[in-house]
């Protein structure tokens, strides 16, 4: 029995390769036609190979029928040929390639990680990238997301979910100002969020030790996001951004306005004069009654955290934030984005 002169490395888990099958099969007809007798557990010894893989292998692979004649085994010669056509074989039997390819890999963990998009957005951005390709559902994505398999991992994503939230406290009737417009009092076109000029109206404070933030504005029916900054939030800066806003036609038809009780909102009749709208607000501890605008805020967050001194913030930087969000795939939208679905909207009416 001749020294082997090769070793075959394999790592666990992967199979033979083409060369390590010939080289294999070569050494396996030398004994078996020098009729010297070796076990199949000593072969894959021998040649660092596990016994099952060269077992399975030679069944694969075998020129005749293994025969078994008392408490011995008589091996037949190892044809490469007849095993690549079994491997061929099983391979067509397989089920469909994977949809999900390394360039969609790539481009997705450029949009989650580096650019902050959520995962439905970043699937959108791919299918603008890759028209001719059949993109995978969003389920397939958060599946890779939970094996780690496509380099971003649970956890993320934004708005991943941490600890248990407090349940929130039941809305009730607090006090308010006689003659306030309240949510019930709101047109119904507004509630159905079907036309455009219903708008939310909300502020986003500096950190500690700041004085400023922004106000934004959200349209109900498009979700386009409109910001202005706040040097100190208070009604006279209030005032003066909505006439900002104004003056660059950035909110359009206003039909109605929405938004809590804050004490930079408390000067109804002003704000109607300024808008030349009515003004609506919601119930105390209730702001998921505009709800819209508030999950759009968190989205601010996601490049300014909590903590962010917005008056140190350039024009460009917050135009560019609003086209940021603005240019977000929204599901809600059928896909589309808030810039695209309010241009829509606005041929139509």
């Amino acid at each position: 029995m001749s020294r082997k002169k090769y070793i075959i490395r394999r790592d666990e888990g992967l199979h033979l390769t083409d060369r390590q099958r010939e080289i294999l099969g070569t050494a396996w007809n030398q004994y078996v036609n020098r009729l010297a007798p070796i076990s199949l557990r000593r072969f894959a010894a021998l040649h660092n190979v596990p016994y099952s893989t060269w077992q399975r292998e030679l069944r694969r692979g075998a020129a005749s029928p293994i025969i078994r004649r008392g408490n011995r085994w008589t091996y037949p010669e190892y044809d490469i040929g007849k095993a690549r056509a079994s491997i061929n074989e099983g391979r067509g039997n397989m089920g469909a390639p994977m949809k999900l390819t390394v360039g969609m890999a790539i481009l997705f963990r450029h949009a989650v990680l580096k650019l902050r998009r959520s995962p439905y957005d970043a699937r959108m951005i791919i299918k603008e990238a890759m028209p001719d390709r059949d993109v995978p559902c969003l389920k397939t994505f958060y599946n890779h997301i939970e094996a780690g398999d496509i380099g971003v991992f649970h956890g993320q994503t934004p708005y991943h979910p941490g600890r248990r939230r407090r349940p929130p406290r039941p809305a009730h009737e607090a006090r308010t100002v006689p003659g306030r417009r309240q949510l019930r009092d709101r047109p119904k076109e507004a509630a159905e969020a079907k036309e455009l000029g219903h708008w939310e109206m909300d502020t986003v404070i500096s950190g500690k030790g700041s004085s400023g933030g922004l106000l934004v504005m959200l349209d109900r029916c498009s979700r386009r996001y409109v910001i202005e900054h706040l040097s100190h939030v208070n009604q006279d800066e209030v005032i003066a951004a909505i006439r900002r806003m104004k003056r660059r036609k950035a909110l359009g038809t206003v039909r109605s306005v929405t938004t809590d009780n804050g004490c930079e909102f408390l000067d109804q009749e002003r704000l109607d004069r300024t808008f030349r709208s009515e003004v609506y607000y919601t119930r105390a501890y209730a702001s998921y009654e505009k709800g819209a605008i508030e999950n759009c805020n968190r989205l601010v967050r996601r490049w300014y955290p909590r903590g962010t001194d917005f008056n140190q913030l350039t024009r460009r930087q917050i135009q560019q934030l609003e086209d940021c969000i603005n240019s977000i795939h929204r599901e809600s939208l059928n896909g589309e984005t808030a810039y695209a679905y309010d241009s829509r909207m606005a041929k139509v009416a």
